[in-house]
């Protein structure tokens, strides 16, 4: 490499690195070649300071209506994701305590403290975005889903690692057949605040089965608030 080329890495001698210079110094003229639709598919970033630039100008021929109405969506789904995802992992943390017996003091302390912080999550999420609260029934269906096969997987990997005779596979279908099947936690004890008013957890709130193991366990008072059993249906709590 030259001293010029040193200088300045860009110009060095390679065909790809000339072409990603120049046409990054010529935005415009390849903008206006590209449909709004094509733009969308190959450079999002541009896309995206093409189509406010056409919305404050209020030129909605120039605006890529199929693809603004589904970026606008994705903003909704995200957030709903995100709370699925966090109440997930409160929903996989709170089977492993109850069914995982192996658990030591320090673990169970880890776990809850988690809970703490997945709880919230979840909470500053609804109060950004309440609109959410219309979703619960959805968001909790496929919550429960996910933290409980997270659990099985991870809850086969402690009996795995803790009986070298089990396989991994003979470990799953274990933990799968020892897990409840339908969702046996109310939501406001998952969540720990009030679904449709107060959105700050407590985080004295677990659920029944839950609060028996921490106090055994951990020699806590935790309140026993509601009784529920696995044969129940989904109870929203509403």
């Amino acid at each position: 490499m030259g001293a010029q080329e040193r200088q300045n890495p860009a110009c060095y001698n390679d065909r790809r690195g000339l072409f990603a210079m120049s046409s990054s110094t010529t935005p415009a003229r390849v903008l206006r070649k590209q449909s709004a639709a094509d733009l969308y598919r190959t450079d999002g970033y541009s896309w995206s300071v093409q189509q406010a630039d056409a919305l404050r100008r209020r030129d909605f021929a120039a605006v890529d209506w199929d693809n603004v109405i589904e970026e606008i969506e994705s903003v909704g789904k995200a957030e709903k994701r995100e709370w699925r995802a966090y109440c997930a992992r409160v929903i996989e943390h709170l089977l492993k305590i109850e069914h995982y017996d192996e658990a030591t003091e320090k673990v169970l302390h880890h776990w809850s403290e988690e809970i703490a912080d997945f709880r919230q999550k979840m909470a500053r999420l609804i109060k950004d975005n309440p609109g959410l609260q219309g979703e619960y029934d959805t968001m909790y269906a496929e919550a429960w889903e996910d933290g409980r096969d997270y659990a099985c997987r991870r809850l086969a990997e402690y009996d795995h690692s803790n009986d070298s005779s089990l396989t991994k596979k003979q470990a799953r279908l274990g933990r799968d057949r020892s897990l409840p099947q339908q969702c046996p936690y109310r939501l406001e004890d998952v969540t720990a605040f009030e679904l449709r008013r107060d959105t700050v957890p407590n985080h004295d709130v677990w659920p029944a089965s839950v609060v028996r193991m921490l106090n055994d366990r951990l020699g806590e008072s935790y309140p026993v608030r509601h009784e529920r059993t696995q044969e129940q249906e989904f109870d929203w709590g509403r």
